[in-house]
C-alpha cells in the first residue's frame, strides 16, 4: 500500500488520497483495538469504563487520523493515548467517589455459590492480587505477560524509560509472588 503520508505533503489532497488515508487508519484501528481495550481494562478494572476509554481514544484519534497514519509506530502512540485516558478516568473516578457519601449498600449477591467458587479459583485470586498493584506496575506487567510485548515496545507504548519498565516488572512480579505466598496459593 502506498504511504498516505507522501500524498498529504501535496497541497491538493484529492478524494482518492482521503480514501487511502481512511483505509490505512481503519486498518491500524482494526489491528490494535483489542489491545487498547485490554490495556484500558487493566488500568481501570471495569469493562464498561474500559470500553468508554477506548471509545474516547478512538474519537480523539479520528480527529488526528492524518497524523496517525504518518507515525512510525501508530499502535504505540494509540496505546500511550489509551494509557493516559485510562489514568485520567481513574483520577476523575477518585474525585467523584471522594465527594460521594461513605454509606455502603450491602451486596446481597456477594455470597452466592457461584461467587464463592470463583473466589476460590486460583485465577480469581491472581486477578484480585493484580488489582493491588499500582496502575503503572499492573499495566507494564499486563503488557509483558499477557500481550507478550518486548521491553522496548512497552517503553514506547507507555512513555516510560527502559529502566522504569524493568523496575516496574521486577517490583510487580516480586509483589505478586509475595502475595501468592502470603495467601498460600503457591508454595515457597
Amino acid at each position: 500500500m502506498v504511504s498516505p503520508c507522501n500524498k498529504l505533503l501535496r497541497p491538493n489532497v484529492t478524494r482518492a488520497n482521503t480514501a487511502i488515508i481512511l483505509d490505512h487508519y481503519s486498518s491500524i484501528i482494526t489491528s490494535v483495538r483489542d489491545r487498547l481495550y485490554r490495556l484500558a481494562l487493566r488500568v481501570v478494572n471495569d469493562a464498561d469504563d474500559a470500553e468508554d476509554v477506548v471509545q474516547d481514544v478512538l474519537v480523539k484519534s479520528w480527529g488526528q487520523r492524518e497524523k496517525i497514519v504518518c507515525l512510525d509506530n501508530p499502535p504505540a502512540w494509540l496505546l500511550r493515548m489509551t494509557k493516559h485516558q485510562a489514568i485520567d478516568r481513574l483520577r476523575s473516578a477518585r474525585v467523584r467517589s471522594a465527594r460521594e457519601t461513605e454509606a455502603a449498600i450491602p451486596d446481597h449477591e456477594a455470597r452466592t455459590p457461584y461467587r464463592i467458587a470463583a473466589a476460590n479459583d486460583t485465577l480469581s485470586h491472581v486477578h484480585r492480587l493484580l488489582q493491588q498493584l499500582p496502575p503503572d506496575q499492573r499495566m507494564v506487567l499486563h503488557l509483558r505477560e499477557v500481550e507478550g510485548m518486548e521491553y522496548q515496545e512497552i517503553s514506547e507504548a507507555t512513555d516510560l524509560s527502559m529502566q522504569q519498565v524493568k523496575t516496574y516488572l521486577h517490583r510487580g512480579r516480586h509483589k505478586i509472588r509475595a502475595l501468592l505466598l502470603k495467601e498460600k496459593i503457591v508454595q515457597p
